[in-house]
């Protein structure tokens, strides 16, 4: 069966964009730079520092990211990321960490489903809460 994991471009930062989030989730993850890859000689050298693939993975969550993009960079609100937290705590919690250093779009509200809320996090990506 097929499985959908976002993957990201963070354009130069991923190795602290993924690392903050390995901070919040916890698990494994991996960095693979474009110089140690296979490509490395169909790459300029300016380009292997930044990360060609990187992957992180918990037992909630598994992102996919990179410095590489075929394009520019335009961010945008038509994706967000949603985590579907299994307590009040944790809702709060994952809140109040991944709102560090960025935009609380709706704050952390009780509904009727629930709790609810979004950010746009320090790196420019969106994500919906509930719990």
């Amino acid at each position: 069966m097929a499985k959908l994991n976002p993957y990201l471009n963070f354009y130069g930062r991923c190795t602290e964009a993924m690392n903050f989030y390995k901070d919040i989730f916890g698990g494994t993850l991996e960095l693979q730079k474009a110089g140690d890859s296979p490509a490395k000689d169909q790459m300029p050298p300016e380009l292997h520092d930044h990360i060609i693939h990187s992957h992180l993975k918990s037992d909630a969550i598994e992102i996919m990211a990179t410095d590489m993009a075929p394009n520019s960079p335009v961010e945008g609100n038509t994706v967000y990321m949603a985590l579907i937290c299994s307590s009040e705590e944790e809702v709060h919690r994952l809140f109040t960490k991944l709102s560090e250093g960025g935009k609380i779009q709706q704050p952390l509200t009780k509904a009727f489903f629930g709790w609810f809320g979004s950010l746009e996090d320090k790196f420019g990506k969106n994500w919906l809460f509930q719990g």
